[in-house]
Formats: C-alpha cells, structure tokens, sequence
C-alpha cells in the first residue's frame, strides 16, 4: 500500500509552518521593540545620571567654596583668638602672677586662719589708705596696707642666728599688729610697731590688749602712732622689720637714722624687707651684708612665699 500523504495532511502541515513563521516575525519584532525601549531607557538614565552627577559636583564645589568663606569667616578668627589666649597665659610674667595670686590664695585660705582666729581685730584684708587719718606728712609715700603671711614670717625669723631675747623688733607700718602678735611668740627683749594711720594704729593697740598671753613670749609689747621717719632706733640690738611699708625716699630716711645710730655706736642689727625696696641704699651703707635663709627655709620661700624676701645683718 502507498505511503503517500493525504492532501489535506500536507496543506494542514503547510499551514503549521507558516504560523510559525509568523508567530516568530512576531516575536522578533516584539524583542526589537523591547530592544529599543530598554536602549533608549538606558539613554534616558545615563542622561539622568550625568545631570545628577553634574548637579551633585556644581553643589558640592558651591558648598566646599562655602565652607572655605565660612572657615575664614568664624573659624580662623576663632582659631586666632584661642592663640592669643593660649600664648597670653603662657606669658612668663602671666604665668609667674597668676602662681603668686594662687599663693596667696594658700596663705589666706588655708596657713594663716589657725593665727588670724585669735586677733580680736582681724588682720587680713588689705586696706587703701585712701579715707584713713594720717599721722604726719608723708601720705603720698605711704602705701596701703597688706598682711604678712604668717608662715613667711616664721620662715625669716628662723635666718637670725642670735639670741633673740638680745634682739629688740621693730615694725616699720605695723598695721593691725599682725607681726607684731607673731613676733610676741618668739622670746624677743621687747617688740615695738610704728604706724601713721590713725585707724590701723587703734585696731593694733586692740589686738595686743586682747592676744591670749599664753601664746607670748614676750609680753613687752607696743605700738605707737607716728611717722617713720621722725623716729629713731633703738639704742641696743635690733631687728628692723620692712613690708614695703612706704616709697624708696622715705625708706632711704629711715635707713640713714638707722646707719647713723649704727656709727655711733656698733651692735648687731638686721634688716628683714618682705617685697624689698631701696636694696642698693643697704648695699651702699657699708654696714649690712646679705644673709641667707637656712636651706630649709630657703626652700620653702622659692616655692611658697607671693613675695620677695631680702635678708641684712650688720657688719659688728
């Protein structure tokens, strides 16, 4: 029997194959179309893409210039003036002041309450002598009251090496009696305090009526209300105190009635100058040398005393 296909079998096979091609045509086209969408999408992002990349590089050139104006503007004048701060505080003469205020503050606040507690008049605030009655003429010369630290004095006590019960001490502006009161504890022949200001002069006066005797040495105390300068020394063995008391002219008038009393007749005398003035006019004298402070001492004046100290004995 023949194998030959029936016609209709061959036309439906033809058919076939010609959907085929067309579904094929068709789906080529679809895929082109695609293509063609996604290229042009790709055009689009990257145009996209570069106008956010150019927008993003044109801010941030805007903002880097910004912040450039603004670091000129308030940073490096801040910057300048943090500087100037740090370069001011670490000035010599800042740093040596600000140490002697810190010292000060120790003395006051912690080394001398134990001692101010028991003067009936309290000694340690400074006062101008502005407003103060003045006993003879020399107000201009004066200079306002201050309080020895109390440990300083113990410290420049301990460089006379004599027998204090010798010594007669001599406070030259003795204020309110502080140094005095200190001086009364050690075992001294007598104390006496010379002060121009009416009003210190009285508080002194009440301080050493009032001061517990239990702690005095020497109960030969006084204060007399006078110039200086109008006074002189002691016949016998002294020791003459100085808190910067008043100018360099009337410190060279006190210092000459002391160098000619010392002519006439020689003895053991000492100069103590708490911040020191007029120290040429001693070095001129031809009667005081410079005494040092025992090492101890010494060592705790460098690193603990807000003043200067300068130390004098006589030449006899």
């Amino acid at each position: 029997m023949s194998a030959v296909p029936h016609r209709s079998d061959k036309t439906e096979s033809q058919q076939a194959a010609a959907s085929s091609r067309q579904q094929a045509k068709t789906i080529a086209t679809s895929a082109a179309r695609i293509a063609e969408r996604i290229a042009k999408l790709a055009d689009e992002t990257a145009s996209q893409t570069k106008s956010v990349t150019a927008t993003a590089v044109a801010a941030s050139k805007v903002g880097l210039a910004r912040a450039v104006e603004i670091g000129r503007e308030n940073v490096l004048p801040e910057l300048e003036r943090a500087g100037a701060k740090l370069r001011e505080h670490t000035r010599r003469d800042r740093l040596e002041r600000d140490y002697r205020d810190y010292l000060l503050k120790l003395h006051a606040r912690v080394l001398d309450p134990p001692i101010e507690s028991l003067f009936f008049k309290p000694t340690k605030d400074p006062i101008p002598l502005a407003g103060l009655t003045i006993r003879g003429n020399n107000r201009a010369h004066g200079h306002d009251y201050r309080p020895t630290p109390c440990r300083l004095f113990e410290w420049t006590i301990a460089a006379l090496d004599h027998d204090l019960s010798r010594l007669t001490f001599v406070d030259h502006g003795a204020g309110k009696g502080r140094v005095l009161l200190l001086a009364a504890q050690y075992p001294f022949h007598a104390i006496g305090g010379i002060e121009f200001a009416e009003e210190l002069h009285d508080d002194a006066v009440m301080n050493i009526a009032q001061f517990p005797r239990s702690r005095m040495k020497c109960r030969n105390v006084e204060c007399v209300l006078d110039d200086a300068s109008a006074l002189g020394p002691p016949d016998g063995e002294a020791v003459h105190y100085f808190f910067n008391p008043f100018s360099r002219e009337v410190f060279g008038e006190v210092l000459n009635n002391i160098v000619v009393s010392y002519r006439q007749r020689p003895r053991r005398l000492y100069l103590i100058q708490i911040e020191p003035v007029g120290t040429d006019l001693i070095d001129q004298s031809g009667v005081f040398q410079r005494l040092a402070l025992p090492l101890v001492e010494r060592l705790k004046v460098k690193l603990l005393s807000p003043y200067e100290v300068a130390l004098y004995r006589s030449l006899a």
